[in-house]
């Protein structure tokens, strides 16, 4: 059996309908279905509980693409292989050519198989045996278990190695925790307290005792077993296999030969790292709502648009080869950490606009770093090796540093950011100009780079950089330099669990991502209200059984709270400086009604504001007009029940259940492609769909030259060029309002990382870390933030209801406009 990609990610065992269109969607569970697994072809009956199913085999549409097979009785299930077919596992035998082995256990008692050169090993087990496999040489093995028990899986150099459970038991790819060796897999699987083993030799191995609680369905996780509190260890009773505790397991994590991670590079540089630990850069790779788009892009496009939006949210994940669709709990330690500090530093040449397509120069810590000085400050603490207490041969012990520090131009120039902030699809359609637009702005024309901007000791604005010491290698400090700042602030902002970010050594060392997901926070584990009124029925998982560990976890979220606060500071800040509020001139307010226009400007010279993804960044005037008794008369920029403002994208407008707001300004730019008819027709995942049957994105037939992007698809903008601005008209009809003045206009400037109907648009792929999608929805909304709030009086001289009084509006001319004094809330 070749080599096998990785399928899709998503963990998602729960379906939503709303009481509105396309809302987001009370929950309700679904029986669970089959477990993805890959096996020879075939076709045959799927038993799941008491009802059987029939799995029908069909081949897939495109090559790095995970089509839904459908199920007669409804059940999705899913594969892929190496060959482009999609396959399930049924009950019938694996085929016997190329040496196929199935193993089945129906009666409780052991089975193994150890089955050499290029051959497949399949171990079924039904009933409450032990499984275990070993395959040599080029082989792949796979294991289902059946009864609620626990299946782990190493894989090695070259090996992809599929664990399936399929009822309450946990599948677990730990990919992150194995060592690579010679062309040997060995697995290790621990279901009670008995332990299969191989010989060490020439292989590693892997332990794991993980259990799951019965009353905990929701952990589709894989955690290290913890002690409970009355001395016994967590797995079933006799066992007495040592666990890797987390702490040893991160420090496995982290010996890395070819990619170190951040946390290695915080140990001297912990300024550095603790900014960028809660940064957008640090995100980009662990944001569901990206993840999800990329899956949903993919599937849409029958796979053609493949690791493109790998290439700039994790460079590391694209060169390690992994694969686009694979959950962030599975990926390489590095990788997960997106746009981490070797995909910066370890690059030694001028990509220009290459959509992300970087080449990392591979190497551990001791390996050179490539940066804007040069070997000035490293070569203090490489002449004094006694007094750092340094080391430069990976193979000795001390503290290891790099071993030279080159001078690299480029990455002091916009040229440098512009490599993944200007993103043209290969088809020539221009998704990102943040680099396009900078390289025609004012700013460029001043010589002000991205860097003078964006990691000054203001975001967003040219403010001079902070000085000290690049590094602290020990406790002693290196030489005074200018110092970047590495937050990075933008409009996005984290949804996800923040014991998994922002990256925190002590978190990650403390528990595994899988276990942190079943921290339960918001109920207050871990604080003295909760845990002294807590029931003794209470359940929690095993891995957080221990009330010592819950406050001990309760201390890091304190510390993780406090950096999220502080981006959320910064986040505002480069808002605040990118869109501005500005005039608002009243030209009427009298018994024919009310008129009056709002100004909304780009504080900035470098580029367009929004900028990046327009086509997903929702910033937007929220205005309400009330009379004297607060009672509403006019309203635009509302939400509709999902939390979409009434655009074109409400699926409630959609519907016809509420009306399109006439007077909504967004900036929010418009996907639109070609409909076939000689006409344009609006996206939110703007998808060409071609004259042939299956959608692909593939590269222009015919020159970009002149019309800049592909006639079928193009991104229609609607945000403010450098140092510009836009004005909002509104009106407010005769017939709305209550006689009752003065009436006052609150108006706010909003901004959101992306608006919700992009998550009804990708919710069928599902999202990372087992999240709904009213979970990633209500927090989208949560992190919305308000940059600007103005209140305008407008006094009518009106007192009776104006809806008798007829009046015929006449044109005025700038200087007869009144003008209202306008109260300014900085808040």
């Amino acid at each position: 059996m070749p080599d096998l990609p990785a399928v899709n990610i998503i963990n998602q065992d729960t379906i939503f309908s709303g009481v509105g269109p396309g809302s987001l969607f009370e929950r309700s569970t679904i029986p669970q279905s089959p477990k993805l697994i890959r096996v020879a072809d075939g076709k045959g009956d799927r038993k799941v509980g008491s009802k059987t199913h029939k799995l029908i085999i069909r081949p897939a549409a495109q090559t790095n693409n995970d089509t839904l097979l459908d199920n007669e009785d409804a059940i999705d299930v899913s594969s892929e292989d190496g060959s482009g077919a999609d396959v399930l596992l049924s009950d019938e035998p694996a085929a016997a050519s190329d040496q196929d082995t199935l193993l089945s256990d129906d009666d409780g008692t052991d089975v193994s198989a150890n089955t050499v050169s290029d051959s497949d090993t399949l171990l079924s087990d039904d009933g409450e045996s032990d499984t275990s496999a070993s395959a040599d040489t080029d082989e792949d093995t796979l294991l289902s278990d059946d009864d609620g028990s626990e299946t782990t899986k190493q894989a090695t150099a070259g090996e992809d190695t599929l664990l399936i459970d399929e009822n309450e038991s946990e599948a677990s790819t730990e990919d992150d925790e194995t060592d690579v060796s010679s062309s040997e897999d060995t697995l290790l699987s621990d279901d009670g307290g008995d332990k299969a083993e191989e010989d060490a030799s020439a292989s590693d191995e892997l332990l794991d005792g993980a259990v799951v609680e019965a009353d905990a369905p929701e952990a589709d996780e894989d955690p290290q077993a913890v002690a409970t509190d009355d001395g016994k260890d967590g797995d079933n009773e006799g066992d007495k296999e040592t666990e890797l505790s987390a702490a040893e397991q991160h420090e496995n994590l982290f010996i890395e030969d070819r990619y170190p991670s951040a946390g290695t590079c915080g140990t001297c540089h912990p300024k550095h790292y603790k900014e960028w630990s809660v940064s957008q850069h640090a995100y980009a790779q662990l944001s569901p709502i990206y993840l999800s788009l990329n899956n949903k892009i993919n599937k849409l496009s029958n796979g053609s648009n493949g690791d493109f939006c790998l290439r700039c949210h994790s460079p590391v994940g694209a060169n390690l080869g992994e694969s686009s669709f694979a959950s962030n709990l599975d990926r390489h330690p590095t990788s997960r950490e997106g746009i981490t500090c070797v995909v910066c530093h370890r690059v030694n040449k001028n990509y220009n606009k290459a959509s992300g397509r970087l080449a990392l120069i591979e190497g551990g810590l001791t390996e050179p770093v490539f940066g804007p000085k040069g070997n000035a400050g490293l070569q203090k603490a490489l002449d004094q090796p006694d007094k750092f207490r340094v080391v430069t041969d990976p193979k000795e012990s001390g503290r290891k540093i790099h071993k030279e520090s080159k001078v690299f131009e480029s990455i002091k120039t916009p040229v440098f950011c512009g490599t993944c902030h200007d993103v043209t699809l290969f088809n020539g359609f221009r998704l990102e100009e943040a680099f396009s637009e900078y390289r025609t702005s004012p700013a460029a024309a001043k010589g002000v780079t991205c860097q003078d901007c964006h990691m000054g000791t203001i975001q967003g604005k040219v403010s001079g950089y902070e000085q000290g010491p690049a590094a602290v290698v020990g406790d002693i400090p290196t030489s005074t330099r200018k110092l970047t700042s590495h937050l990075f602030s933008g409009p996005d902002y984290p949804v996800i669990h923040p014991g998994i970010f922002p990256h925190n050594q002590e978190a990650a060392a403390f528990k595994t991502m899988r276990e942190w997901l079943l921290f339960k926070h918001e109920e207050g584990w871990g604080t003295d209200k909760f845990e002294n009124s807590v029931s003794d029925s209470y359940k929690f998982p095993q891995a957080w059984a221990s009330v010592d560990d819950r406050y001990d976890a309760r201390e890091i979220l304190k510390k993780q709270f406090k950096l999220l606060d502080f981006a959320k500071e910064k986040r505002l800040e480069i808002l605040k400086i990118g869109f501005r509020l500005e005039d608002v001139i009243t030209e009427r307010a009298d018994e024919g009604g009310i008129k009056f226009r709002v100004k909304v400007a780009n504080g900035t010279d470098g580029h367009n504001v929004p900028t990046g993804f327009t086509g997903e960044r929702l910033v937007w005037l929220d205005v309400k007009v009330t009379d004297r008794d607060g009672k509403v008369v006019f309203r635009s920029g509302d939400r509709d029940p999902n939390g979409d403002v009434r655009d074109g994208h409400s699926e409630y407008v959609h519907a016809g259940e509420i009306d399109l707001d006439p007077y909504l300004f967004s900036l929010q730019s418009i996907f639109v492609t070609q409909n076939g008819r000689g006409g344009e027709i609006e996206h939110v995942i703007p998808i060409p769909y071609p004259q042939f049957a299956l959608p692909r994105v593939l590269p222009s037939t015919t020159s970009l030259v002149f019309t800049g992007e592909p006639a079928t698809e193009r991104n229609h903008k609607k945000g403010i060029e450098p140092n510009g601005h836009r004005w909002a008209t509104y009106k407010v009809d005769s017939d709305a309002m209550t006689g009752k003045p003065p009436y006052k206009a609150t108006i706010k400037l909003k901004a959101q990382a992306v608006p919700v109907n992009l998550l009804t648009n990708i919710q069928d792929v599902g999202f990372d870390f087992n999240m709904t999608p009213r979970e990633v929805g209500d927090r989208l909304i949560a992190g919305t933030q308000v940059l600007w709030k103005k209140e305008v009086a407008f006094k009518t001289s009106v007192s009776a209801l104006p809806s008798a009084v007829t009046y015929e509006a006449q044109p005025q001319t700038k200087r007869s406009a009144r003008r209202t004094t306008i109260k300014v809330d900085r808040k």
